[in-house]
C-alpha cells in the first residue's frame, strides 16, 4: 500500500510539471544602438554631463500612450524593455559625444515616450531642460528647453525603439549646435 501511494504521488508530481503554464519568454532588451557620428566630438562644448529625471522616468519600461482613446493612461510594452532607464542611456550617449569644450552640462529629462494619435499612427517624443555652466562656476549660465517629436517607423515597440534612437541622435546634434553658439566663457 505504501509503495502504491509513493508511485501515485510520484506520477502526480511529474504530471503536475507539465500542467504548469509555460514560462513567458524574457523581454527583449534595447538601447539606442551604435553611436552615430555626431559633430566633431573633440570640439564638443561639454566636458562633463549629468542627466536627471523624475521617478516615473527611472524605469526600463518602454512607455506609450493612446492619445485617441485614453490619453492620460500610461502603458508599457510587455515583451520589450530598455537595457537601462532612459536617463542612464541618455547620459551614456551624451558622454560619448563630450569633448574638451569645458562646459558642464546638466540635463533634466521631462518626457520620453511613444504616443499614438491613431491605432496606425505613432510618434516618439522627447523633452528635456539643458543647463550649461562654465567649469569653474556653480551658477546657471544658460538654460534651454528642447522638445523633439519624430514619426515612429512603425506603430509598435520596434518602431518606438528605432525612432527613439534617431531622436536621441537629433537631440545630441541640437545640443552641440546650441552650445557652439553660446557666449559662455570656457
Amino acid at each position: 500500500m505504501r509503495i502504491t501511494r509513493f508511485w501515485l504521488a510520484l506520477l502526480l508530481a511529474l504530471s503536475a510539471c507539465s500542467l504548469l503554464p509555460a514560462r513567458p519568454p524574457a523581454p527583449a532588451l534595447h538601447d539606442f544602438g551604435p553611436a552615430e557620428k555626431t559633430l566633431a566630438s573633440d570640439k564638443a562644448a561639454w566636458s562633463s554631463v549629468a542627466v536627471d529625471a523624475p521617478e516615473w522616468l527611472q524605469s526600463e519600461n518602454i512607455r506609450y500612450r493612446l492619445l485617441y482613446s485614453e490619453p492620460t493612461r500610461v502603458r508599457y510594452y510587455t515583451q520589450d524593455r530598455w537595457l537601462a532607464p532612459p536617463p542612464a542611456l541618455l547620459a551614456q550617449r551624451l558622454s560619448l559625444s563630450q569633448g574638451t569644450g569645458g562646459l558642464r552640462l546638466k540635463i533634466k529629462l521631462l518626457e520620453f515616450e511613444q504616443v499614438f494619435d491613431s491605432a496606425q499612427n505613432a510618434r516618439v517624443i522627447l523633452a528635456f531642460r539643458a543647463t550649461a555652466m562654465p567649469p569653474d562656476n556653480e551658477t546657471i549660465a544658460i538654460e534651454k528647453v528642447f522638445r523633439f517629436s519624430l514619426p515612429a517607423v512603425s506603430a509598435n515597440a520596434q518602431g518606438a525603439v528605432t525612432s527613439s534612437a534617431s531622436l536621441i541622435g537629433e537631440a545630441v546634434n541640437s545640443l552641440q549646435a546650441w552650445l557652439a553658439e553660446t557666449p559662455i566663457r570656457r
